[in-house]
């Protein structure tokens, strides 16, 4: 794809950044864009955060604490289901690859810190929007992992991960602001179901059916963006329609949609046409009044190679 193309298409959804899975280098940046969408992978219908779901997230929190911040390896088994389904390309199936993969790579990162800036849950899904570094000195990645749980154990884990970078085109990082809490406002059934056709529609009407009146109807004017090539506010997205409209071939496929309170993220394959590979991408959208008022996202280039036969969705 040509560079022109490629800026423009970070522009809204995607960057073009060095990326990384769990902080360990992977590839360059694909830039892509969206097809019709069915939510027939979503998770399970929307409501408030049952007590299934509140320790759902309390074991995901309870494994970063113990395995990911704190180094306990002999915990791994607390956690992962020893059939563990991975999604991530550089690992391979299974409680033992993982523990063989992780503890490797706290050997070389001994100073390995994982920071969760969010958690949302949706059905049997966890989704987690991370800082990891592996010094003081790293600026770090954005890391979304998303986990599925079964009988309280993590049964299947996907994840994708982008360099933070030096600079960027505006100053609201690519986590949510200072000060957000990490778990987020419960909200009704109807609330949650309500978000998520917002997004999504917005996602396909913009993006797939490259209708660039979508920016006005769904986009606040004051949109907080967290993709670090893109300014804030609505107005940049403008330059975005003439692209998609060149780029008729361009997809991306909602794998799945997670949404609690006011947030919902979609896990995206994006592709730039039917033999690229394409882009793993979470968005993340922050709705009020009706209206998307700020979005971060996470960028990871499908590998030619992968250690397990899953895919990245």
């Amino acid at each position: 794809m040509k560079k022109k193309s490629t800026f423009w298409m970070s522009t809204a959804i995607v960057s073009v950044l060095t990326l990384t899975t769990a902080g360990i280098p992977l590839a360059d940046a694909a830039s892509s864009v969206c097809p019709p969408t069915s939510l027939s992978r979503t998770a399970s219908t929307s409501k408030p955060a049952s007590s299934q779901q509140v320790k759902n997230k309390q074991l995901v929190l309870n494994i970063y604490k113990d395995v990911f911040n704190e180094h306990k390896l002999n915990k791994i088994s607390s956690y992962i289901a020893q059939g563990y389904i991975q999604h991530n390309p550089l690992a391979a199936d299974g409680r033992q690859a993982f523990a063989d993969f992780f503890s490797a790579y706290v050997k070389q990162n001994p100073h390995l810190k994982v920071e969760v800036k969010r958690v949302i849950a949706d059905g049997d899904l966890v989704l987690v929007h991370n800082h990891v570094t592996t010094n003081q000195q790293d600026k770090g990645m954005a890391v979304v992992d998303i986990f599925r749980i079964k009988n309280n154990k993590i049964v299947e884990h996907w994840d994708v991960g982008q360099a933070v970078p030096e600079k960027s085109a505006n100053d609201n990082t690519m986590f949510p602001l200072a000060g957000t809490p990490v778990q987020v406002q419960p909200a009704s059934a109807q609330q949650v179901a309500a978000t998520k056709k917002l997004v999504t529609t917005f996602y396909n009407k913009f993006f797939n059916e490259h209708d660039g009146s979508a920016l006005k109807k769904y986009i606040a004017e004051d949109y907080i963006q967290h993709n670090p090539t893109v300014p804030t506010g609505r107005k940049p997205l403008e330059a975005f329609i003439p692209f998609l409209k060149s780029s008729p071939d361009s997809r991306n496929e909602i794998v799945r949609v997670i949404a609690e309170g006011d947030i919902v993220a979609l896990h995206v394959h994006s592709r730039s046409n039917k033999n690229d590979r394409g882009s793993a991408v979470v968005d993340i959208f922050r709705v009020a009044n009706g209206k998307i008022v700020e979005h971060w996202d996470v960028i990871q280039q499908v590998p030619e190679k992968s250690a397990n036969d899953n895919t990245m969705f």
